[in-house]
């Protein structure tokens, strides 16, 4: 593009400069997932399950990547040890350094001999030996890298750029948008086969990998693992749901240094409204998913509690970000930051009589947007009292203390939430669809069990994700909810909800 280094990522405007850009009609239709699934599902060997949690992730949220290719309850996620995912330095975008190890690259890894097979090969039960190639040639993940100069991050830029740009406004751009989407080490710590435009690769999430790298293919890597060894020597242990679930909240959610806020909501990158299970389910798989959910048929539930515990613990962390630069009076800082709150409580039609206007349907005062409605709608049972304090500060003006707003923050504990929370009256098209998700999630792991049910799930199912999807042509959910010519009422999306969970418990039981 002339006039533009091709590298350039998205701006963050400050507060004496917020940006007025217009969100591109189009821009997220051009990431509707793709209907051509294949013709087998994950353990229960359905057709079905791909398609229901690939529209699933199309209601939750438009992936931040490039389109994809082609009975007991699960017990509290316990909290992770030493590192899950490697943090970001804030001011120079790259990784900070928990361990002394240098990173050696995707291509370590890539020998036809280790992980670089074209199959997968069943002799070996603890790799499948092919897990490079599925990496770089199904995952997404392997180009994020790329697309920071497609078409569309093209014309993000060109929404957010300023004619005042300078050399040091380009380097916040690169720090914000790498630390996501080529999130690298600093330069001392790259070995002579680390290469810089690998995306998010191997050790991203498993950790830098000079010291751990020989002795993960001896006899005794399971003893170093068991006894926290191979944590030391820079490994990051994805064998734990809540590491998994915590290493992908750091991108998916955001953290200190690596956000996507309203200004780039607005320029037209998807909002960041992750779930773990559907963006789970999405994945091409380069671990034994099918052999773990045999070990383990409740292993649906685990992630789900594992999600939103992280992504709940994620979103706080960079909250206290946030009002900290706020309070401090960083110029950087925008607060508050409209991208905490609730998307459709202003970006709705506007009719008149409405639900919004009934004070009861939202913990929120009237007129004022609820915060946290995605992140904390099922852990408000389960972490009430701090999380309401949160809420009360963000949600006590439009422009509340970042001070009190940082204290309430650093009180919060959160705790995993019950998967079989109560079904309650919508209070929002994000309460409903996360309510959605965890009944999808029962369902998942009741037929991973091998359990029986009624034939009327899956049109329940289908009904609900239908009510909630965003009409042609929108990237939000037009009229939905709304009294006047509503497409679907809140009333019938509680039905459904209600149905849906007694169908399940109907299944539990027999």
């Amino acid at each position: 593009m002339p006039g533009r280094n091709k590298y350039d990522g998205p701006p963050r405007p400050t507060n004496r400069e917020r940006v007025n850009s217009l969100s591109a009609t189009g821009f997220a239709s051009a990431f509707r997932v793709r209907s051509s699934w294949g013709s087998t599902g994950k353990a229960s060997g359905t057709r079905s399950y791909y398609i229901n949690k690939a529209l699933a992730l199309l209601i939750v949220a438009l992936p931040t990547m490039d389109a994809f290719q082609e009975v007991a309850l699960a017990s509290e996620p316990a909290a992770s040890a030493e590192q899950s995912a490697l943090a970001i330095d804030s001011a120079s975008g790259l990784l900070a350094a928990r361990q002394p190890h240098n990173f050696l690259g995707a291509r370590s890894c890539a020998a036809s001999a280790c992980h670089g097979g074209i199959d997968p090969d069943p002799r070996f039960p603890l790799s499948r030996r092919n897990e490079y190639v599925t990496w770089l040639d199904k995952d997404p993940h392997s180009r994020s890298y790329q697309t920071l100069n497609n078409e569309l991050s093209n014309a993000i830029l060109d929404r957010l750029s300023r004619p005042t740009d300078d050399d040091a406004t380009r380097a916040n751009r690169l720090a914000n948008c790498f630390g996501c989407h080529n999130p690298q080490p600093e330069p001392s710590r790259r070995g002579e086969t680390y290469f810089t435009r690998d995306s998010v690769s191997c050790e991203i999430c498993h950790g830098p990998a000079e010291q751990w790298i020989g002795p993960h293919v001896t006899a005794s890597w399971s003893q170093l693992k068991g006894s926290g060894e191979a944590v030391r020597l820079g490994f990051v242990k994805t064998l734990e749901i809540a590491t998994r679930a915590e290493t992908c909240a750091a991108c998916h959610v955001g953290s200190p240094g690596r956000e996507v806020n309203h200004d780039l909501i607005a320029a037209g990158h998807p909002a960041l409204k992750f779930e773990l299970t559907a963006y789970y389910a999405m994945l091409p798989k380069h671990w034994r998913d099918e052999d773990e959910r045999k070990a383990n048929p409740q292993l649906e539930l685990a992630l789900w509690q594992a999600g939103q515990l992280a992504c709940g613990e994620a979103a706080v962390e960079l909250l206290k970000w946030r009002a900290d630069r706020a309070a401090g009076e960083n110029v950087d800082a925008i607060w508050p930051e409209f991208a905490e709150y609730d998307c459709y409580a202003c970006h709705h039609d506007l009719v008149h009589p409405s639900w919004r206007q009934a004070s009861a349907t939202s913990s929120a005062p009237l007129g004022m947007p609820a915060w946290g409605s995605w992140y904390f709608s099922r852990l408000s049972e389960s972490s009430s009292e701090s999380l309401h304090s949160l809420a009360d500060a963000m949600q006590r003006s439009f422009r509340p203390d970042p001070k009190l707003v940082l204290d309430a923050a650093k009180s919060v504990r959160l705790t995993a939430p019950s998967i079989n929370g109560a079904i309650g009256d919508p209070t929002s098209w994000d309460d409903a669809t996360q309510q959605y998700l965890a009944l999808v999630a029962t369902e998942q792991s009741l037929t991973d069990a091998g359990i029986a049910g009624p034939t009327e799930v899956k049109s329940t199912i289908t009904r609900l994700r239908e009510q909630l999807a965003f009409p042609a042509g929108h990237d939000s959910p037009k009229r939905l909810f709304e009294s006047g010519n509503a497409n679907v009422t809140r009333a019938q999306v509680h039905q459904s909800l209600l149905e849906l969970m007694q169908q399940l418990q109907q299944r539990r039981g027999n």
